[in-house]
């Protein structure tokens, strides 16, 4: 067995331990999750070859696009180089701290 593959293997088990403690704090019927977990491993030239793992704990569709709505939201904000003002703002928000 690869390391590859027991990572692998590994990242699974945390997944079924997360599936598990939902039901052990009965939350499982609220319980959302996309969790995916993989190596890229470079095959030739530009091309690799993407070994995966991954568990939905989605009701439907509508509950999928609010997740990637959230992750395309998130991940857009981990780009920005610096915070503009409206972020400033936001954080300063029920402060009582006053940008000049």
């Amino acid at each position: 067995m690869t390391k590859d593959f027991e990572f692998l293997l590994h990242m699974q088990r945390l997944m079924f331990e997360a599936e598990a403690l939902a039901k052990q704090y009965d939350v499982e019927d609220r319980f959302i999750s996309i969790m995916f977990a993989g190596l890229i491993n470079p095959v030739y030239g530009e091309m690799s070859k993407l070994n995966a793992i991954y568990s939905y704990n989605i009701e439907d569709l509508n509950e999928l696009y609010e997740v990637q709505d959230f992750i395309n939201h998130t991940y857009q904000l981990k780009e920005k180089d610096e915070l503009d003002d409206n972020d400033i703002d936001d954080l300063l928000g029920g402060t009582g701290i006053e940008r000049e």
